[in-house]
């Protein structure tokens, strides 16, 4: 489970703001020195990075050989993301997302009381922070047979990340959009690595599509079948029939005047998706996905 830290942000107008956000970004330091310092609020344990011009990967220096790594995934999630998210002509942000991939729950813990200034949330395992004056985001890689692979956990937080930059940096969202679209991403590409982890997962939301009585993205859905049936509406949505209204249903989280959040129904009637055929849609197709 993730969490999404969004900074808020203060302005006289959407054009002032806008120009603020563009202008802080574009002052930011160069990722190596924010790398640095991001991983030195944690502790002193020597670190190593791999870098393009979209996404940073930071690791325990023990781990060298494996940042590259992360970061070849990384990219191939970012780009599928930002495609479905509708950034096919522009970047998500204009200078690299660091990713901190550190080594244990207590450095996580740190990274976020520290870093992020908040408490840690109980089951909490990766979080986002987008703002004028941060980009970048941790995460600890769990393990256990029910958990992703490591490189494919590395993959949806950067997924997760696009996500969460189009819903918008003071809208707010449940975590679970932006974690079902991290899993989404993992089904789309479909890596060779992953596909038995993969399967195992279609096979969860196929049982919990046969016991759910409520919609997916309601408030009262709980239990073992809240995760699988959140990933594949959340599949539906981004990579399947409602896919070309899905840039717009991520920008329906902006609330009205007076409003604190938009509900997640909200935003898909927002985006021109009915509620209720996307129920009877998700609920035929999910019985069944392979």
């Amino acid at each position: 489970m993730s969490k999404i830290n969004l900074i808020r942000l203060m302005g006289l107008g959407v054009i002032l703001l806008c120009g603020q956000l563009a202008q802080a970004q574009a002052e930011m330091p160069p990722v190596a020195d924010r790398a640095k310092a991001l991983w030195s609020a944690v502790g002193p344990t020597p670190f190593a990075m791999a870098a393009n011009s979209h996404v940073a990967i930071v690791v325990p220096k023990a781990q060298e050989k494996r940042a590259q790594e992360y970061l070849t995934i990384a990219e191939k999630y970012r780009q599928t993301a930002a495609k479905a998210a509708g950034y096919a002509t522009e970047n998500p942000w204009p200078t690299p997302l660091v990713v901190l991939v550190l080594p244990g729950k207590d450095e996580f813990g740190i990274y976020v009381r520290r870093v992020q200034k908040r408490s840690l949330e109980s089951g909490e395992t990766s979080s986002i922070a987008i703002g004028d004056e941060q980009l970048h985001a941790g995460l600890w890689l769990r393990p256990g047979k029910t958990m992703a692979p490591a490189d494919m956990q590395v993959g949806e937080l950067v997924a997760s990340a696009v996500a969460a930059k189009r819903i918008g940096v003071k809208n707010p969202s449940p975590d679970w959009i932006s974690d079902g679209f991290g899993r989404a991403t993992s089904h789309k590409l479909s890596l060779q690595p992953f596909r038995a982890f993969l399967t195992a997962d279609k096979r969860r939301a196929n049982a919990a599509c046969k016991t759910l009585t409520t919609q997916p993205w309601s408030d009262s859905t709980a239990g073992d079948e809240a995760e699988p049936s959140r990933n594949s509406l959340m599949y539906l949505l981004a990579y399947g029939t409602f896919s070309e209204k899905f840039p717009a249903f991520l920008g329906a989280f902006v609330p009205e005047e007076n409003q604190e959040k938009v509900e997640v129904e909200a935003a898909m009637t927002k985006a021109g998706v009915k509620a209720d055929s996307a129920w009877s849609t998700w609920k035929s197709w999910a019985v069944s996905w392979r």
